[in-house]
């Protein structure tokens, strides 16, 4: 700016405004500076309420299903229709169950997914060449997975189509897969998970027969054993001879009941395959949810990391994830699935395959030198735009906007000591501008350590109050971070260096301190290499250019309040409305996660810190306006907010208001409750059985644990697992999660389950062959879904086993001694229903005695003393089995649980 505009500025903000009476407004303040009151506050919280609905309402657009009542024709099969994707989904959720091992899974749902797609090739353009295989497989790996297991399967199936131009059109074997899973969780319909999307891919196949050909191939997977925990997509991508021409995969996937399917894995690398998402008709998703995913922090997977993994290939991985409550529930059925989301999800679905094949990266992978060297950074706003570009033109860009944001903060600042007409010394800048930083940490550090220790109080009154009700957790944790921050700002302002600096420059400091935070945050996640960097930029680039056009180039906009009000808002126009856009996604898969994350994590303190971080963060420009806010107003709005935690805190304890969990026509909100009835027998070291009893296993899946259904339980006798006597607690899990459900309840009955048979355990040989290494081996009598327990002594250690062709891949320990976790599935075959297993272990022993602990119980004082080696613990699931005892307690069940039962036969041995 010139000298004169300097000057012009100086003379302005020295002059006071004055009223028609003649009088100083009472408004404003000795710099000239307007002051904001109630009514500019209300009116920015109607603009957040409309940014929360509107973002909500624009975001979840769906398109009409096609075709409808008003327009389409059915018969027309070169367009996809949601009205025959339903039709099959009606006819495959009708085989139940759809667990491997099933008729309803392996040999129905496998028959009609041969047949539709015999159906599709007669009718298909006489360009398009269609091939269709049958895979039954076997085979084992290891996964770093919940607690790590070992992964073994055998007669697997999957459906395979491939449709491709005719020899003489083809230009190369390059094949794109499409991948989804059409076996179910236990006890569900699975419509959503996964059968909407195979649906959708089935429907996707019948357009892409009709047309003309494809320049390559596209390879459909229907997949039969996903949820046994990645077992087809294991089997496809290591066996099948079709799987050695495939260049890149989408993986289709489900967590919740349709809604938007969003973009949330890629890669690794290869950030052409974003590019080509990024035309689908409705993109959806952003980098940093795939950094969230990729930490963990979601107890979940997909086949996207076989096909990574032991395929080496890249793809994208896209899910629904809208009212994630009906997850692996009784709810997930076809009526739960929106209007509108099968129409989507195949208009994307058949935009990106034709986007990925056509590409020039798909024709040349070997020669693409950025696909194996640089990732995507993505994010989409609104639904309405669809952002992408390379990692490394990420790293350029945030270097240039972090040294603009420099020289922007410098400038500004500098303008702003100029103008204020007061004289500052450079001890008394420097001692502003650190007042600024800590006011803006502190306004971010405060509210998240104060609301989680109110989340922390209020968990032990109304636990997860906000389950059925989200809206209630603004109000919980939301408003008191409001509360706070306008408290830290109150108080930094109470000091005697800022309440004697003009507000107008007091505002500066603290809006460019922000701006200097989130600059430091940009750095540190661009150093870290984070496509999540995009965040802080977002927050950094987007207020500052805004802000310097509108001070700089508009004088009186501090003395307009009005013209002041609308320069900040839009300054934080795009950070405001895509950090309340991501916060709101966000909630919608974590919410109804804490329904099932187990019992180590307090659900109320996680989303405490979430909410009570994110509004912090939206409100880190805004806290600027509080240093231009009279006293008054200030100090009533921070004590409003306060009340009103206050009065839910209130109204969620003593109302039933605060009662998590919902059923229709309520809404849905289950409490999650696994049970499980078994058998259970234990033997010493000479093969005799020392105990045998039988039980109801109790399993809540979530922080609040059994507590709301105690009166409905007989809990006599009710007894906590022995996890340090017994092996895995000396209880059938299924998945390993041991640490993740450890408060749940054994009750011991009377009455035994009703089995076919039990899992007998036989030692049928032991050959030495060294002095230290014996090679044990055993038969097990299995079922469909099994599991092996293996723990050698603590003088022991396990070299090597037949079970899987990988090294064993080890579990927690166990009072000091390493355990192995083998989950076992076997699919369906004609005539089975147990299958012999034969397995081996190498143990390599130390010489000597272990203490007692290691020795046979049944073995006195006086006798010989013989060594344990080994614990194997078999356990036998009969997924679709119930029992009279199950049936009982089934029926006095409320609503608002939403139960998986099973029956368990468990044999735990000592050698």
């Amino acid at each position: 700016m010139s000298g004169e505009g300097v000057r012009r500025r100086v003379a302005q903000k020295n002059r006071a405004p004055i009223g028609s009476n003649g009088q100083q407004d009472d408004h404003s303040t000795d710099d000239g500076s307007a002051k904001l009151g109630w009514a500019q506050w209300i009116f920015l919280s109607i603009y957040f309420t409309g940014v929360v609905y509107g973002s909500q309402f624009i975001g979840g657009h769906l398109p009409k299903p096609w075709p409808s009542s008003d327009h389409g024709d059915i018969r027309d099969l070169s367009r996809f229709s949601e009205d025959r994707a339903t039709q099959h989904l009606l006819t495959l959720t009708s085989f139940r169950p759809r667990t491997v091992g099933t008729d309803g899974n392996d040999k129905f749902s496998v028959k009609y997914f041969l047949k539709e797609a015999e159906a599709i090739r007669k009718k298909a353009s006489p360009v398009n060449l269609i091939e269709i295989d049958h895979q039954v497989v076997s085979g084992s790996f290891r996964l770093a997975f919940l607690n790590g297991f070992n992964n073994v399967y055998q007669n697997i199936h999957n459906v395979l189509v491939r449709i491709g131009p005719l020899h003489e059109y083809s230009e190369s074997n390059r094949t794109l897969l499409v991948n989804c899973h059409f076996d179910a969780a236990i006890g569900v319909d699975g419509a959503s998970d996964d059968l909407s999307q195979c649906v959708t891919m089935l429907e996707a196949l019948t357009v892409l027969a009709q047309r003309a050909p494809l320049k390559h191939r596209v390879l459909f997977l229907f997949n039969g054993a996903e949820e046994s925990i990645l077992q087809a997509s294991h089997g496809f991508v290591t066996q099948h001879p079709w799987a050695q021409d495939v260049t890149a995969f989408i993986n289709l996937e489900a967590a919740g009941s349709g809604g938007r399917d969003v973009l949330f894995q890629t890669g690794p690398k290869h950030p052409w395959l974003v590019r080509a998402y990024a035309l689908v008709p409705f993109p959806c998703g952003n980098s940093f949810g795939e950094e969230i995913f990729q930490s963990g922090i979601i107890p979940s997977d997909t086949d996207f990391r076989i096909f990574r993994d032991h395929g080496s290939i890249p793809g994208v991985d896209i899910a629904y994830v809208e009212n994630g409550y009906v997850y692996h529930t009784h709810y997930d059925r076809v009526e739960q699935i929106t209007p509108g989301t099968l129409q989507r999800s195949g208009e994307n679905l058949i935009s990106l395959i034709y986007g990925i094949v056509t590409s020039p990266e798909f024709q040349d992978l070997e020669n693409c030198v950025e696909c194996a060297t640089d990732s995507a950074v993505y994010f989409d706003f609104l639904g309405i735009a669809f952002i992408t570009y390379s990692h490394r033109s990420g790293v350029i860009v945030n270097c240039i906007f972090v040294l603009a944001a420099i020289a922007t903060i410098f400038a500004e600042l500098r303008l702003e000591f100029i103008t204020s007409g007061v004289y500052t010394s450079s001890l008394r800048k420097a001692k502003l501008l650190g007042l600024g930083i800590a006011a803006a940490v502190t306004a971010v550090i405060v509210p998240v350590v104060s609301v989680a220790c109110l989340a922390y109080l209020v968990s032990f009154v109304a636990p997860m109050s906000w389950y059925a009700s989200p809206h209630l957790a603004f109000f919980l944790y939301g408003c008191p971070t409001v509360g706070m921050v306008f408290a830290v700002h109150r108080y930094f302002l109470s000091g005697r260096v800022m309440a004697s600096t003009p507000i107008g420059l007091r505002e500066s400091i603290i809006y460019h301190s922000v701006g200097f935070l989130w600059m430091i945050v940009l750095i540190i996640t661009t150093s870290y290499g984070l496509n999540s960097a995009f965040v802080p930029l977002l927050f950094l680039a987007g207020p500052l250019p805004i802000r310097v056009m509108w001070l700089n180039f508009q004088p009186l906009t501090r003395r307009d309040l009005t013209a002041f009000l609308t320069a900040h808002m839009t300054s934080v126009s795009i950070p405001t409305i895509f950090g309340l856009y991501t916060l709101l996604s966000m909630l919608r898969v974590f919410i109804p996660i804490f329904g099932r994350s187990g019992s180590e994590l307090n659900p109320d303190v996680a989303l405490a810190v979430l909410v009570s971080f994110s509004i912090a963060c939206l409100m880190s420009y805004y806290g600027s306006l509080v240093h231009v806010t009279d006293l008054k107003s200030s100090s009533q709005i921070a004590k409003l907010f306060a009340g009103i935690a206050f009065g839910t805190v209130l109204l969620i304890s003593l109302t039933p208001i605060g009662f998590p969990y919902s059923s229709p026509p309520n809404g849905i909100a289950p409490k999650r409750l696994a049970l499980q009835h078994f058998h259970r027998e234990d033997y010493d070291l000479a093969g005799k059985q020392v105990s045998e009893d039988n039980g109801l296993w109790i399993v809540p899946l979530d922080f609040i644990g059994i507590k709301p259904l105690s009166g409905i339980f007989n809990l006599t006798g009710a007894l906590s697992a022995d996890c340090v006597g017994k092996l895995y607690c000396g209880l059938p899990f299924i998945y390993p999660i041991i640490k993740l459900f450890r408060h749940h309840l054994v009750v011991p009955v009377r009455e035994e389950p009703r089995l076919p048979h039990h899992p007998l355990l036989v030692n049928t040989g032991k050959e030495s062959i060294t002095e230290r290494l014996t090679k044990w081996t055993f038969s097990a009598e299995l079922v469909d879904h099994s599991n092996i327990y293996i723990s050698p002594a603590a003088h022991c250690r396990l070299t090597g086993w037949n079970l899987t062709a990988a090294e064993p891949m080890n579990g927690p320990e166990w009072n000091g001694r390493p355990t192995y976790f083998v989950f076992l599935v076997a699919g369906y075959e004609a005539g089975k229903t147990k299958f012999d297993k034969v397995f081996s272990i190498e143990l390599e022993c130390r010489s000597g005695l272990l203490n007692s602990s290691d020795a046979s119980s049944s073995s006195s004082s006086s006798s010989p003393v013989t060594v344990e080696s080994v614990r194997i613990t078999v356990v036998n699931h009969f997924l679709a089995m119930t029992s009279p005892l199950l049936d009982r307690v089934l029926t006095q069940l409320p609503s608002w649980v939403a139960e998986i039962h099973w029956l368990n036969s468990l044999q735990s041995y000592v050698f």
